[in-house]
């Protein structure tokens, strides 16, 4: 069984690339694993430019280089390809067949595609009633209306039909963390999808203290009753006793044992799950958290 490690280029910057990479492919293999890279959706052409001929696997955290986000709560399903034609090219050039999606936002809306500039755009697009009081999330009590379940109906039926339009690739689409109209929550929202899975712990993390579920227990019933093609790793400081307002949620932060998020039963349950594709989703994430991550899963 062949395990894979990524690092998605959020743990990169520009003058550092090369050496990091070198490092932690090193690391990776000299403990008998295999090194990829993930190209995260904010991604810059340059960045781009210095690591897609480096020899290694990589995967592609969707939308590169387009317009718009993708969202597959949209009516416009032509409008949902062109969006997604950038990264099929991306795919091609890097010979790569995996690709990671959030996808979906409750509203037909297109939504430009401006990380930087992530919140605003969602707050352009997406009626403000969705929220939470004067938060940053959703209202759970949205995902029990007939509207959010009409979204997402329409969410599985054009995934189904992006994964026919493009074979060539594995399509996953990513839970959400639980903001501003995003859908895709809850265990029982990707079992919904009834479509590949790349599962992120921080977000599950943030929706389980809202949704108010066991985090561990939904954890094991994704990896169990989903088809889970691979993992975003990095560790959430929310705690849980989150107040909703606080600037916290989704930190992505380095691997740490100082906060309410176990990140060694985490990793120990993936493994006990058969997870064997990891991808280290952490803003400058370095050879520190490749070396947490490798002695915790050894250890598991």
């Amino acid at each position: 069984m062949t395990v894979l490690i990524e690092m998605s280029t959020m743990c990169f910057k520009e003058a550092e690339v090369f050496k990091k990479v070198t490092n932690c492919k090193e690391m990776v293999e000299s403990q008998g694993f295999e090194f990829g890279i993930q190209l995260h959706n904010t991604i810059s052409r340059e960045l781009y430019n210095k690591i897609k001929g480096y020899d290694v696997k990589y995967t592609v955290h969707a939308p590169l280089f387009s317009q718009h986000f993708i969202n597959l709560a949209g009516d416009n399903f032509e409008r949902i390809v062109e969006d997604f034609e950038n990264t099929a090219n991306i795919l091609e050039e890097l010979n790569s067949t995996i690709a990671v999606l959030h996808g979906f936002f409750m509203t037909t809306k297109p939504i430009k595609n401006d990380p930087a500039n992530y919140g605003k755009v969602l707050r352009d697009t997406i009626d403000s009633k969705y929220l939470l009081h004067n938060t940053r999330v959703m209202n759970p009590e949205y995902l029990a209306t007939e509207e959010f379940q009409g979204y997402q109906k329409r969410v599985k039926i054009n995934m189904e039909r992006l994964r026919s339009h493009f074979p060539a690739y594995i399509l996953c689409m990513e839970n959400d963390f639980p903001g501003l109209g995003n859908g895709n929550q809850t265990p029982e929202h990707l079992k919904y999808l009834d479509c590949p899975i790349w599962l992120d712990v921080g977000h599950l993390w943030a929706s389980a203290i809202l949704n108010k579920f066991d985090f561990y227990e939904g954890l094991n019933e994704i990896c169990t009753q989903c088809s889970v093609m691979g993992v975003h790793l990095n560790t959430n400081q929310t705690p849980l006793d989150w107040n909703f307002k606080a600037p916290m949620g989704d930190t992505h932060s380095h691997f740490s044992t100082d906060y309410d998020m176990d990140m060694k039963k985490i990793i120990s349950l993936l493994k006990k799950n058969h997870i064997t594709h990891f991808t280290i989703e952490i803003i400058g994430g370095n050879e520190k958290d490749v070396a947490f991550f490798i002695e915790t899963y050894r250890n598991a």
